[in-house]
């Protein structure tokens, strides 16, 4: 009962299932006044009239629930589970649920008995197929209602093989029978867009001749994703291949069939016999990075006799799959197999790269690639060696020889479109290299731009492209274009099913712009969700555990720098330049979060001199010098090396480290930061002003740059660093907070004064002692300050 107004509440749950005489007597109630009534409807149910009337003749407001967004189930997943859950796991459920709530709570019931949803160094990551518990069966069949035996054959056929067109359906069913799915509700019939295809490069591509636009053909799909799990966990093992079997044939004669699909249904019917036809569909699987299907493709291919392009294929799937091991296992049987030369360079190219990316072993796999190229005679297959071995030594930072890798490849041979991409990073890499930052991501965005709007067609070299185009971005200051360079990359590993190497690498990445925009909590949750997915040692393990320490210390959490550097240890593979250097820059921030000044700063001297001309990493070095307080030694280095490097950023960093006594410097230095988007940067330079003006004997000033620095700091996500120990809030009376608070939101003296019942003349002298303890001028900073 409503104590307050003596009234019934009446909670009506699915009203559409009511009885006509309960419809009546909840309308009843209604009408009367008697009860005050919440009533639920599903979407597309017929509810009795009196249920109707309720909203339809205004006796109750009527609010329909939307399917909730990603970002609701994010929350609300993060919520039920009690912490932090990985991005793609939350998309996957959110798809799998298709936004309904209920559907999403019985999937983390399903996945958590199950085991597939668990708990990962802190982060909820969902693995493996959706089990489908007794509970969820019961609740979707519920909702699918009783079905005759021609419909359940039609179900199954949808469920094994959405979409599918309404010409090769109705081949196997009844158009009657889909017409009734279709009114049930069960199917949805819609227009399929035409497959995309494979984008031809930009030099070679006409205008395309008018046609007449044919009608796009119709396509069956499940109304719900979770139909599909469940009707097929309901078809025994023979019903399974009979339904697989009629798909293939039926659908695999027609022209424009895909030729995965049909590769995939022929698999586990177990009619698979043409090799040929398994390894397209592994290579299909391995561009779209569903390498968990592309190997079983591989090895169903190979063991139909598919030889040396099967293990080819397989080889370069494990590969990618980080399983290094397995791909030195099916390499070995090629030692000695006949092929041709551009057989035998793929094979090097695929056993060079896994001998370094995977095992470590730089100089055999550049060996490798430089004694294959002595041998071959074709232009091509010599062009590739080189462009792998190129990206061996961009990796390990011997930039003089990539250079002449590059010269050499030019001078072979004019490049085909793909060679001219696939020496794209590389050219951008040296740009970087030379502090050309601006012109890298010029290269990088042209080449982008060439792969066209599918970059899952080419993922390792759009996934190259990105996380060198990053680097780029960040070197010339532009924040903006690196996360956008990050989200390229990230969007392949999410998108193509989760490639775990994209999604760990662009998840360090992302975390690492998080951390230069001062978002150390952030960086810390990016880097943590990627580390879920490690296992076995590999160099993306070594850079992703390198930022989340780097973010850690920042934050000043001792213990999980600690916890974190130990496990770097463990799946961190600390090969070529950029993971070397990703720990060696983490360093400092991890000694001054234990409080070592002194050692922070010998270890950020130590990095400096340990880059030897890498400009990048010696320019990061020497500024964090300036930022742990030692600008005296590194000044003049910084701002002789600053002049060689292009972009935005690296001007600041000189005026930073050449403003040690001038605060008035430092307080344009920090504007300057901002104005970047790196705010944890300003507000230390804001603190280190504060300081400088105290020493100079400016007290009012030093307040002022007290306040800004607090100011920015409170946005930094409760980053810790030396620069802003101390740095407290503005200290106010209770009555001069209120004031400023009231001053900030926009109400002039007098309007303060009659809220407040007091004078005028008291609220001005309290907004000038205000002013006077903050540092500040006018209505607007204070604004700024209380208000942000």
């Amino acid at each position: 009962m409503d104590s307050s107004r003596e009234r019934l509440v009446l909670m009506v749950d699915d009203a559409h299932l009511l009885d006509p005489v309960s419809a009546v007597l909840v309308h009843h109630l209604v009408v009367g006044g008697r009860a005050r009534v919440l009533a639920t409807t599903r979407s597309g149910e017929r509810a009795p009239d009196a249920v109707t009337a309720l909203w339809k003749d205004d006796l109750l407001p009527r609010l329909d629930l939307a399917p909730l967004t990603l970002r609701e189930a994010g929350l609300i997943l993060a919520g039920a589970l009690g912490g932090q859950v990985e991005a793609p796991t939350v998309r996957r459920l959110w798809r799998a649920g298709d936004g309904n709530a209920l559907f999403l709570r019985e999937l983390v019931l399903a996945g958590e008995s199950g085991g597939a949803l668990a708990e990962r160094r802190g982060v909820w990551h969902w693995s493996g197929e959706i089990p489908v518990t007794t509970r969820l069966r019961e609740l979707i069949e519920s909702r699918i209602g009783d079905v005759d035996p021609g419909e359940r054959a039609a179900l199954e056929l949808v469920a094994h093989g959405e979409p599918l067109s309404v010409d090769a359906l109705t081949a196997l069913a009844p158009l009657e029978t889909l017409r009734r799915l279709e009114d049930r509700q069960l199917v949805t019939i819609s227009p399929e867009p035409p497959p995309a295809r494979l984008p031809e490069p930009l030099s070679v591509r006409s205008p395309e001749p008018l046609r007449l636009r044919h009608p796009e053909p119709l396509a069956v799909r499940l109304a719900h994703p979770l139909y599909g799990e469940v009707i097929r966990a309901g078809c025994g093992t023979l019903r399974t291949r009979e339904v697989l079997r009629s798909l293939a044939d039926e659908v695999g004669g027609r022209t424009g069939a895909d030729p995965l699909r049909v590769a995939v249904w022929r698999l586990d019917s177990g009619t698979a016999g043409d090799p040929a036809a398994l390894v397209e569909a592994c290579n299909i699987a391995r561009n779209v990075r569903d390498l968990r299907l592309a190997a079983r493709l591989g090895r169903a291919a190979l063991a139909a006799g598919g030889g040396t392009t099967a293990a080819l294929a397989l080889a370069s799937v494990l590969f990618y799959d980080d399983r290094y091991d397995e791909t030195e296992t099916v390499l070995s049987g090629l030692a000695d197999a006949p092929m041709d030369d551009m057989t035998r360079a793929d094979l090097v190219s695929v056993h060079a790269l896994n001998l370094f990316w995977g095992l470590g072993r730089e100089a055999e796999a550049r060996a490798m690639l430089t004694d294959a190229h002595a041998t071959m005679t074709g232009r091509e297959p010599r062009q590739g060696l080189l462009v792998m071995r190129g990206s061996i030594e961009y990796t390990m930072g011997m930039f003089d020889r990539l250079g002449r890798s590059v010269a050499e490849i030019r001078r072979i041979a004019p490049l085909t479109s793909r060679f001219e991409l696939g020496l794209a990073p590389l050219e951008a890499g040296l740009l970087v290299h030379e502090g050309r930052a601006r012109q890298a991501v010029a290269r990088v965005d042209e080449a982008l731009g060439s792969i066209g709007d599918l970059p899952g067609w080419l993922p390792s070299l759009t996934a190259t492209l990105a996380e060198t185009g990053v680097g780029a971005a960040v070197l010339a200051g532009d924040l903006a274009a690196a996360r956008r360079f990050a989200d390229v990359g990230y969007r392949i590993g999410e998108d193509y099913v989760g490639w775990d190497r994209a999604l760990i690498t662009f998840g360090a990445l992302r975390g690492r712009v998080a951390r230069l925009q001062g978002r150390p909590a952030e960086a810390v949750r990016l880097c943590r969700q990627a580390a879920v997915r490690l296992r076995g040692r590999t160099l993306h393990g070594g850079l992703c555990l390198a930022e989340l320490a780097h973010a850690y210390a920042l934050t000043g959490d001792v213990a999980a720098v600690r916890a974190t550097t130990e496990l770097a240890g463990e799946l961190g593979l600390r090969v070529g330049h950029q993971v070397e250097f990703a720990f060696r820059l983490a360093r400092p921030w991890a000694l001054a979060a234990e409080g070592d000044l002194a050692g922070a700063v010998e270890a950020a001297l130590e990095t400096a001199d340990a880059a030897g001309g890498f400009r990048t990493y010696e320019l990061y070095a020497l500024h964090d010098a300036v930022r742990l307080g030692a600008s005296g030694l590194v000044a003049d280095r910084l701002v002789r090396l600053a002049a060689s490097v292009d972009g935005d950023l690296a001007p600041v960093l000189a005026r930073h480290a050449a403003a040690q006594d001038a605060p008035q410097e430092l307080d344009a230095v920090s504007l300057a930061f901002e104005s970047l988007g790196m705010l944890l940067h300003a507000a230390e330079a804001a603190a280190q002003s504060a300081v400088t003006y105290r020493r100079h004997g400016l007290p009012r000033r030093q307040r002022a740059a007290e306040t800004r620095a607090w100011r920015l700091a409170r946005r930094c996500e409760g980053a810790r660093t030396p620069a802003l120990t101390g740095l407290a809030m503005p200290q106010l009376t209770a009555r001069q907070r209120q004031i400023a608070q009231l001053a900030a939101s926009g109400l002039s003296n007098q309007d303060i004064a009659d809220r407040l019942v007091l004078s005028r003349r008291t609220v001005a002298n309290t907004l000038v002692q205000v002013y006077e303890r903050t540092g500040l001028n006018s209505r607007a900073e204070l604004a700024d300050l209380l208000l942000t």
